[in-house]
């Protein structure tokens, strides 16, 4: 009996058409767009390349020996190059400017400032590039002012000084957790897989609604049924199980194979990560069909909010907010399952251990059971009156 009922409701799933496009074929759209705004910028799909800058060719920076040295030595070819400079007068190099042929323009000299100190850049836009630049220019400006001020107190320091710069120590140590490179772009594509696996509520939804006697037809029939209603949910929350793990088996095989989105080299742990965040949806959707006195689109309504609330706790539109979740109310980390979801890929990629990661999937699981449990108790308990 259990296989009759099971085999149906999968039939009878599957041709619900308006929920297989926002389950799966919507979960599919936004990874491509998810792709095409940021994917070329994760760190396995783009190596660093020498910025293209311009410097000034003025009688300041002919002068200006330390600086010439510094930055043609930033600009050798060779592993550590950083820049790739070009000297060229202000007509030439505001041209190569305009037409994006360089990031920014360097000025020695000017104004206000030490002499053969003060340095100016001109960008035409914001990006990491102009950004990396000003960086180096804020660093070379504060340490040419540290050593003047230096020197003008004690001449004799300068050579001192000239040593420790040529030999810099470094007085922290890089620690990694393993071999993969942390990409904060992919936290936009874990929060989208746990939205999938979240999405799995719909589903659910579906299966309380077409159970209840109160809110379709269907359910009124089924209800009067000889079948155990035991059987019958347990039934239908494994063809809903069952549909939704296809569809997000479907979203990782064209993150992976098409848009080549990396998820370590532990798929079975991923695979068992989305299985887990399936259960936790199909709970989820039963929880919200139970307990959420109303009509379908009530129910619907109120289901599609917390969805997308919890899919914003997990990083899908901010990827930062999820580390601010942690540190200012860390208890909602343990309790929302789409944030449970990408923490446990993420730690899957980052760490070299599992202990995060079974952390995740234990509580996955606990907030499962309690969701099923409480939604079986409540629909276990309604009683329909005869007219």
């Amino acid at each position: 009996m259990f296989m009759h009922v099971f085999s149906y409701r999968l039939k009878c799933l599957v041709r619900d058409r308006q929920t297989v496009f926002w389950t799966l074929l919507f979960s599919l759209l936004l990874a491509t767009m998810f792709y095409f705004a940021f994917g070329h910028l994760t760190s396995d799909r783009e190596s660093f390349e020498p910025i293209k800058s311009a410097v000034v060719d003025n009688q300041a920076y002919r002068e200006d020996t330390k600086f010439r040295q510094v930055f043609e030595s930033l600009s050798q070819p060779g592993d550590n190059q950083i820049l790739d400079l070009v000297v060229a007068d202000a007509t030439e190099a505001q041209r190569l400017l305009e037409e994006g042929a360089v990031s920014g323009i360097i000025t020695v000299g000017g104004e206000a400032g030490i002499s053969g100190e003060s340095v100016g850049l001109t960008v035409r836009e914001r990006g990491i590039h102009q950004s990396i630049l000003k960086a180096i220019l804020d660093e070379y400006v504060q340490t040419s002012r540290t050593v003047s001020s230096i020197v003008a107190d004690n001449p004799a320091a300068l050579r001192q000084i000239i040593r420790d710069l040529e030999n810099r120590t470094s007085f922290t140590e890089q620690v990694s957790f393993s071999d993969a490179t942390p990409d904060t772009m992919l936290g936009f594509f874990y929060a989208l897989i746990a939205m999938a696996c979240l999405y799995s509520s719909f589903w659910g939804l579906r299966n309380t609604i077409d159970v209840q006697a109160d809110l379709s037809a269907r359910g009124a029939r089924r209800s009067v049924a000889p079948t155990h209603k035991c059987k019958v949910v347990i039934a239908d929350a494994a063809a809903a199980l069952v549909i939704s793990f296809a569809e997000v088996l479907i979203l990782l095989a064209y993150m992976g194979l098409a848009l080549k989105i990396s998820f370590g080299n532990q798929l079975g742990l991923v695979i068992i990560t989305c299985l887990t965040g399936c259960i936790a949806g199909v709970s989820w959707g039963n929880f919200i069909g139970t307990f959420v006195r109303g009509s379908e689109g009530v129910k619907t309504g109120i289901l599609i909010g917390t969805n997308m609330a919890m899919s914003f706790l997990a990083g899908l539109m901010w990827v930062d907010i999820k580390h601010i979740i942690d540190l200012k109310a860390p208890v909602l980390s343990y309790i929302n399952p789409a944030a449970l979801v990408a923490d446990a890929l993420y730690s899957l990629y980052v760490f070299d251990t599992h202990r995060r990661f079974f952390v995740n999937i234990c509580m996955l699981c606990l907030v499962s059971a309690v969701l099923f449990t409480a939604s079986f108790m409540r629909l276990r308990r309604e009683r329909y009156a005869s007219i």
